[in-house]
């Protein structure tokens, strides 16, 4: 099976006569014709192609008729080649339009290469789904988790009321979902972490040599140490603080565990967070669906560690990076 086969037919479920939505950019013009060719073979009542225009961009919001697509169709396909924060606002325009809607199931993929089309594009995603539904029945209705690490990891954060969501890789209903897929996730309380966070795999952008130390107070990261890449990761929250809405940069927006075996550690978010025996704490943004979470930012960044051992409610689901599900 090719991966574009893989995307429509057993990710995407696309059926015959559903209306469908397609966006790339013009790095992925090729991978939007494959992914196109196969939508056709189903048999769409509509397909609904678009390519952002690389002269207007970075995007602050995708445009009012892309928007309308987003809220009524049944199914949407976004894979961008390249992209930065700088076009958070776009992509979130889209997330809310589908919110709005309430109708479409929409699959999202940034900064993708022919790596992933080759790895985690084409990984099974029956499996991965299986993995991820039993993550979420045991964090789903609980409360506080604790999680350490060897490198010192010892953080504390409630999810108590709040909705944990899936990114299975399997889309038979409305909603927004990353693809390649892979996570169980949920937006912590946002005045709740607290302890210390130690990240060896990556932030966006930074595959980490020397670990980089979080201090959580109060739900909110009060210092960063570390060596090269901490500076990098101060530098990107204080040029975000300066930004409307950057006083929200600092504040815990996630806890995510990844579920997909086929996934690797390469310094792009979206491989990165899916990693099996990982788990990824993020801050920023997370006031936009499937969070449905409280804090405003300009940013949304996931640390992503290895070896955690992750305890819910005095139960423990993640021993030393094996999953006891």
């Amino acid at each position: 099976m090719k991966w574009f086969e893989n995307v429509i037919n057993v990710c995407m479920g696309i059926r015959p006569g559903e209306k469908v939505l397609l966006i790339t950019d013009a790095a992925l013009a090729k991978e939007q014709d494959q992914l196109a060719a196969v939508i056709q073979a189903v048999g769409p009542g509509e397909l609904r192609r678009w390519t952002l225009p690389e002269g207007q961009r970075p995007l602050k919001i995708a445009p009012p008729d892309i928007l309308e697509c987003a809220r009524a169709f049944d199914a949407g396909i976004h894979f961008l080649g390249h992209t930065t924060n700088d076009e958070l606002p776009y992509r979130f325009s889209l997330i809310q339009a589908a919110s709005e809607g309430g109708t479409i199931r929409f699959a999202s993929g940034l900064n993708i290469d022919q790596a992933i089309l080759d790895h985690e594009l084409l990984a099974d995603y029956q499996e991965i789904a299986a993995i991820t539904a039993k993550l979420h029945d045991r964090l789903a209705g609980r409360s506080m988790v604790h999680i350490t690490s060897p490198l010192g990891t010892d953080l504390t954060l409630s999810i108590k009321g709040r909705l944990v969501a899936t990114d299975p890789g399997i889309l038979r209903e409305p909603g927004f979902h990353n693809l390649p897929a892979g996570e169980c996730y949920v937006a912590p309380l946002e005045d709740s972490a607290e302890g210390l966070l130690v990240v060896d795999k990556s932030f966006p952008d930074i595959v980490i040599e020397e670990p980089i130390r979080l201090t959580f107070t109060h739900g909110r990261v009060t210092d960063i140490a570390g060596g090269r890449e901490a500076s990098q990761l101060e530098s990107i929250i204080s040029e975000a603080e300066k930004k409307p809405t950057g006083e929200g940069s600092r504040t815990i927006a996630e806890l995510g565990i990844g579920t997909n075996p086929y996934a690797r550690i390469t310094g792009n978010v979206m491989t990165d967070e899916k990693v099996m025996g990982t788990i990824h704490i993020a801050i920023g943004h997370n006031a936009v669906p499937p969070y449905n979470g409280q804090n405003h930012a300009p940013i949304h960044l996931d640390g992503v560690m290895g070896r955690p051992t992750l305890t819910i409610d005095g139960s423990v689901l993640i021993d030393d990076g094996k999953y006891l599900v």
